[in-house]
């Protein structure tokens, strides 16, 4: 069986040679996530164009861009493990907590650019729980951190957010797929 596990977020930030903040290398995350949930068998190739057309990767160097190979590959992996073990890209825990919450902030605006970078054809197939979920992505997304204390209070509840975020993108991946749940519903 193939490794599901992501590469690893501070090695691959170090291999950008400071061109990255983190924020931005887990929206490359989020981007794939999307991407995949519509187009599950995207290349590196469209996984990359649409990093450059969002402005986000140009042209990766070769230690970047088999980072981000194996990321694709490991998050494709991820989204059809039985066992859901999905997890996010994001900065480790021994970031401030302001850090991943920007960091989680641009995850969610990369997966609402990568799955909508389709069309609306792919999103129609949406159910209400998903369009909803969807709203509260948008809202994440927008999320401005201004209280920079932290507190074992904040710390489990940005556990619970990076865990509903793991749960609708698991939701709208299943919502995507057709009825023999192989097939993207069209």
């Amino acid at each position: 069986m193939s490794d599901t596990r992501l590469p690893d977020f501070e090695h691959t930030l170090a291999i950008t040679q400071g061109n990255f903040e983190a924020a931005e290398l887990a929206e490359c995350h989020g981007v794939a996530c999307g991407l995949l949930c519509r187009d599950p068998g995207a290349s590196l190739d469209a996984f990359i164009g649409l990093l450059d057309m969002l402005e986000l990767v140009k042209t990766p160097a070769s230690g970047f861009k088999m980072a981000l190979e194996e990321l694709l590959n490991s998050t494709r992996l991820q989204l059809v493990d039985e066992d859901m073990g999905l997890a996010l890209w994001l900065p480790n825990d021994d970031e401030t907590l302001e850090d991943r919450t920007m960091a989680l902030s641009q995850w969610c605006a990369g997966y609402l650019a990568g799955l909508g970078s389709g069309g609306n054809d792919s999103i129609s197939a949406l159910s209400d729980d998903a369009n909803e979920a969807m709203k509260d992505l948008q809202h994440i997304s927008a999320a401005d951190v201004t209280d920079t204390t932290e507190s074992e209070e904040d710390e489990n509840a940005f556990a619970e957010i990076v865990e509903y975020i793991r749960v609708v993108v698991l939701m709208i991946r299943e919502d995507l797929r057709g009825p023999d749940g192989q097939d993207l519903i069209h």
